[in-house]
């Protein structure tokens, strides 16, 4: 056999050139077959035709040298099977690393969470995502708190400049100091019903018709 016959170039110059073929299977007729109903010649086949370059590289033998040889044909059989196995073995290593990284994950999770089970883990991560929601609705109410004591501070200010031009009796801004200073509804409801002889329900009533309260009466106290 001639020495160029034996040439390790053929090795080297058959290439994997459509990657995106390798779960795409056909026939030698073009026509697609399942992947998982594809047999092993089929697949042998569709990858050395399809996936490699193995065709060009024997026109290329054959337009040099008047034919191919077997030990030619061989010799590019066994490298396009190589290339579509180390395209298959990079694919694989990425998942199992994926896979490796996802249970290291999982377990440390389990671990520090102190189940034993990927199920009892979901059932704590449920209920911590619904812990991460309430925390999110208390930071909303937080910054509209916020808001609210920007506007009380504005309001007091401005009737406090208003009652001084409009030169208010001394005792009337006395009471209205005394109803700025309280720190709770319940307070300022008490002297309300003093300074405008009414029950505590009227001073209620009117407060929720003007929107000053915002929760249920019944939580006032548990709330401030």
């Amino acid at each position: 056999m001639e020495s160029s016959e034996r040439s390790p170039d053929i090795r080297k110059i058959v290439k994997l050139t459509n990657p995106e073929k390798l779960y795409a299977i056909e026939d030698s007729e073009g026509r697609s077959i399942p992947f998982e109903q594809a047999d092993g010649r089929q697949l042998f086949n569709h990858y050395r035709h399809n996936v490699t370059n193995y065709d060009n590289v024997l026109n290329f033998v054959r337009d040099e040298n008047g034919r191919v040889t077997g030990w030619q044909q061989k010799q590019a059989t066994q490298a396009a099977a190589e290339q579509v196995l180390e395209e298959f073995r990079d694919e694989h290593f990425k998942v199992i690393q994926d896979a490796q990284k996802k249970g290291n994950i999982l377990r440390n999770l389990m671990h520090r969470a102190g189940v034993g089970t990927a199920e009892a883990l979901s059932n704590i991560l449920d209920s911590m995502s619904e812990k991460i929601k309430d925390i999110a609705k208390l930071k909303s109410s937080q910054s509209q708190l916020r808001v609210w004591n920007d506007i009380y501070r504005v309001q007091y200010r401005l009737t406090q400049e208003l009652i001084e031009r409009e030169n208010v009796a001394p005792e009337v801004i006395d009471k209205i100091n005394a109803i700025y200073s309280t720190r709770s509804v319940e307070k300022a409801v008490e002297k309300g019903a003093d300074f405008f002889n009414l029950e505590k329900s009227e001073i209620l009533n009117m407060l929720k018709k003007v929107k000053a309260i915002r929760y249920p009466t019944a939580n006032i106290k548990k709330v401030l």
